[in-house]
């Protein structure tokens, strides 16, 4: 599966159902009927996007959007944005500040995240995994999409390190100012007590 095939799942997903549960299912449905191999494809595009937008920036746009953001959050906002399409990646990978032009985004500023419905929370645990329990319905609970995908690396050459990000105290907003003003404007940074999650 190339890149394209893996946006064509992600993105028919959102044209069968908004609902990123009814999402999810439709893409473990897709899933089932594609090779071992594609299945594998499947995972490795799905890190390489998440991955475009894991970085520093992008992790301070999260913590402005839900007023703070642990690691498991991040993981999982990440996949929410790749559930976003294509489009979506291209721009917060090149701009994070570029999420306060999204519709999905802008419905929450202004609003404690403790009255945000479900479906609004941007986040989406589901498209981390769906490959991953597909991969184990298939060989066992004991199987790992994960050392599939080592093992298809394997003898490639030395894996390429990220390189060292600089980084800069999330919570403070005069960084948040000067680094993301449209959603620093959107999202002000309040008492840290009242941080989501």
């Amino acid at each position: 599966m190339d890149v394209a095939g893996f946006w064509a799942i992600v993105e028919g997903s959102a044209q069968a159902n908004a609902d990123l549960f009814e999402r999810a299912d439709w893409i473990a449905e897709t899933l089932t009927s594609i090779s071992d191999d594609d299945l594998v494809d499947f995972q490795d595009h799905l890190d390489d996007q998440t991955g475009r937008v894991s970085h520093w920036l992008v992790w301070h746009a999260a913590v402005l959007i839900m007023g703070g953001c642990s690691d498991d959050s991040f993981s999982r906002f990440r996949a929410w944005l790749v559930g976003l399409g294509r489009d979506a990646v291209d721009a917060v990978a090149e701009d994070p500040d570029r999420l306060a032009d999204r519709p999905e985004v802008r419905r929450l500023a202004g609003r404690h995240w403790r009255t945000w419905a479900e479906e609004e929370y941007p986040e989406w645990e589901e498209l981390e995994f769906v490959a991953v329990h597909e991969y184990e319905r298939r060989f066992g609970e004991d199987s790992l999409i994960y050392d599939a995908q080592t093992s298809r690396t394997q003898g490639g050459g030395p894996v390429p390190q990220r390189a060292q990000e600089t980084r800069w105290d999330l919570h403070d907003p005069a960084e948040s100012s000067r680094r993301l003003p449209r959603l620093a404007a959107m999202f002000p940074q309040t008492d840290p007590v009242q941080a989501h999650r």
